[in-house]
């Protein structure tokens, strides 16, 4: 119940941010917004989770993935509103297979894509993984994962700069221009197995052989750089990294259930990119998120690393929004108005 309060507090946060766009100016010789179009989508999806372990005595990490299937779905924007359903790709994604183990997860992620803001927040629960040792497969349904937390980024440079046409294709950068990001981030995540996440044959290997749970609180500042270079005026190649100086508080339980809490000082990197084509009433995008959180373990020159990469195929046809969809949403800001709630999209 406490995660569910902390995730809403969040996503609560970071939405007043989306729509700045409509009350501040940009330089439309840099970039232009269609928002006043209707948006159609087709979409690929795929998001692997790995929870991984590792130390400079051992031949091989240990990568525990989820087994997922990619997804594909359909996609419908305009001004502040935007819907999309999907379905599971199944046997058309080659990563997936059923003798990798059955994956049970709760992923509720959201990425706020506004136009001074860059806001990813995580609400994951995962149960079931699998590691690959070569070619054999190894499947730990006991071992359970979770993530919950943001991380927040301001757009210096705004006026020049847009991260929403290469990632939502609902505008277009006519210009190269890059910016300075700056924020932070905040994190509570887990691990936990009924056995040790190392192996018994691998145990030699790892100094923190006997760990079977560990928790993990990491915050910090952040700052990095945005870049979008504009070929031909339609060609689009994005980048984004931020590197974030953490500290985080851990603990680690070993299988007599001992205790050891202690604090590091963690580094990590943020990291966002796409490639595609714009056009006046189309685009067509590939885009690539990563959110990594390594963190050390307490003995030798073990570590541990939580990362989620995000991968997505997006096309979209802009089309007249004629005079239903105007209404129905220009209706809907009324009564979020009323209610109170007009800073959500104001």
């Amino acid at each position: 119940m406490k995660k569910s309060v902390v995730f809403l507090a969040l996503v609560g946060f970071s939405l007043p941010l989306c729509a700045q766009y409509r009350s501040e100016r940009y330089d439309t010789a840099w970039y232009v917004s269609y928002r006043d179009r209707l948006t159609l989508g087709i979409l690929g999806l795929k998001k692997n989770t790995v929870f991984k372990t590792d130390a400079s005595t051992a031949e091989n990490a240990l990568r525990f993935r989820s087994n997922s299937p990619g997804r594909l779905g359909i996609s419908a924007s305009y001004d502040f509103l935007g819907l999309s359903a999907s379905f599971g790709a199944g046997r058309l994604d080659p990563s997936y297979s059923k003798e990798k183990g059955s994956t049970k997860q709760a992923n509720l992620q959201l990425t706020v894509t506004g136009r001074k803001i860059l806001a990813d927040i995580y609400f994951q629960q995962y149960k079931g993984l699998y590691f690959q040792q070569g070619p054999t497969v190894y499947t730990r349904p006991d071992i359970a994962t979770g993530l919950y937390g943001t991380t927040v980024s301001l757009i210096h440079n705004n006026r020049r700069f847009t991260a929403q046409a290469p990632f939502l294709l609902d505008g277009r950068q006519k210009r190269s221009a890059g910016s300075l990001l700056y924020g932070g981030e905040f994190f509570y995540g887990s691990a936990r197995g009924d056995s040790a996440f190392v192996p018994a044959a691998l145990a030699s290997e790892y100094p923190h052989a006997e760990v079977r749970k560990i928790d993990f609180v990491s915050f910090g500042p952040g700052m990095g750089y945005g870049y979008t270079l504009v070929l031909k005026s339609h060609f689009f190649l994005t980048g984004l990294a931020s590197f974030h100086a953490d500290a985080s508080y851990i603990r680690e339980w070993n299988e007599s259930s001992d205790i050891r809490r202690f604090w590091k000082f963690n580094p990590n990197l943020k990291a966002k990119g796409a490639i595609g084509y714009n056009a006046e009433n189309w685009g067509l995008g590939l885009s690539y998120t990563s959110n990594r959180l390594f963190f050390k373990a307490l003995e030798g020159d073990a570590r541990y690393l939580n990362y989620n990469d995000n991968y997505k195929l997006m096309y979209t046809r802009r089309l007249p929004a004629g005079k239903t969809v105007p209404k129905v949403v220009g209706f809907a800001g009324r009564v979020i108005n009323a209610v109170g709630l007009g800073f959500l999209i104001n």
